[in-house]
């Protein structure tokens, strides 16, 4: 079940007694109503987000959806995706985004707390030298790159061994950052992970270990959809109705 989910429910909208003829024919109108608004709740968040968060992945974009209503259950649900094919889900790593607060820790870091290299009260956040993808986001390529020769991988069968490790340094124009972990400040350097820089001693940092990782509430996505409910509903359903009246064969 999505994390952040909400109810378009029409309520008394129309405001005044119907005929039985309109009665009859107002269950239909109203999930009709229902849906037409949950489309253009789904719509809106597509057209906000890239204006909210930085450069945001087609997930996130796509990350609302809706349940239609039927006659049966007059309203439709709006929510969050709950589920993904690869990474976290949207209804996890919005809800911050959506509540503020400390955020969930993601996949990868899991990983290194299981190899002992990240804490259970620290988080991985990017380092002012990493280079971020089109998402602003460190390249999931770099990732399992970082996650092999640390000897983090899920699979075990995936992690760098002393041979490949030996094997990689003596290849000519190798382009693969050589990474490694600090647990503890030293020098001008926090903890983090670190990128060689070519055969010399600089480094740049990938990630840099921190206690603190949340977010501020950024996006009111209950407050949106509560408006656009608001603004929509009344004109969906006087059309829908007028239209299901038409339609409609006369009661006996």
């Amino acid at each position: 079940m999505a994390q952040i989910r909400i109810a378009v429910d029409p309520g008394d909208v129309l405001g005044r007694q119907l005929t039985d003829l309109e009665q009859s024919q107002l269950p239909f109108a109203v999930s009709q109503a229902a849906n037409k608004v949950a489309y253009e709740v789904r719509e809106r968040w597509k057209r906000q987000a890239p204006r909210v968060f930085d450069r945001p992945t087609p997930l996130t974009v796509n990350a609302a959806m809706y349940r239609k209503a039927t006659k049966a259950q007059p309203y439709a649900e709006i929510f969050i995706r709950d589920e993904a094919f690869k990474g976290t889900p949207p209804a996890k790593y919005l809800l911050a985004e959506v509540e503020g607060g400390q955020r969930r820790r993601k996949g990868f870091e899991r990983l290194l707390q299981s190899r002992g290299i990240l804490s259970p009260t620290q988080f991985a956040v990017m380092g002012r030298g990493a280079q971020a993808n089109q998402f602003g986001n460190v390249p999931a390529g770099q990732i399992t790159k970082i996650l092999s020769q640390l000897g983090a991988q899920r699979d075990r069968y995936l992690n760098q061994t002393a041979v490949s490790k030996k094997r990689r340094r003596g290849k000519k124009n190798n382009r693969d950052g050589e990474y490694f972990v600090l647990t503890k400040r030293r020098g001008v350097l926090r903890p983090g992970v670190y990128e060689r820089i070519g055969r010399g001693s600089g480094v740049r940092s990938i990630f840099i270990f921190t206690t603190t990782a949340g977010y501020r509430p950024r996006y009111d996505i209950f407050g949106m959809a509560e408006d656009t409910w608001k603004k929509l509903m009344p004109f969906y359903l006087k059309r829908e109705l007028e239209k299901a009246m038409q339609n409609a064969r006369p009661l006996p």
